[in-house]
């Protein structure tokens, strides 16, 4: 399994990030002590929806141990034409 990416329907496709040793560290993380023996290939960021609304997720795949959580845009990926007009 391609741990990049996960695809549920040939026109649908969601893209899992690779994480940096940095965003890694700002989350609090230490391989050694919370991962042992896991490498930061491991670790992918994307988006997830849950009761809350839409999160920017950092998880272990392996586990789908969540190592950070950050509120997103209110609609998620969606993005509508009137984002970003200033209205004054």
């Amino acid at each position: 399994m391609d741990l990049g990416s996960s695809t549920f329907a040939p026109e649908v496709r969601q893209e899992r990030k690779p994480v940096t040793e940095a965003a890694l560290r700002e989350a609090g993380v230490d391989l050694a002590r919370d991962f042992p023996g896991a490498t930061i290939d491991e670790f992918r960021e994307y988006p997830v929806l849950s009761e809350g609304g839409w999160f920017i997720v950092i998880k272990h795949q392996p586990t789908l141990r969540t190592v950070s959580r950050k509120p997103w845009r209110l609609l998620g990926p969606v993005t509508l034409l009137t984002e970003g007009l200033d209205f004054d």
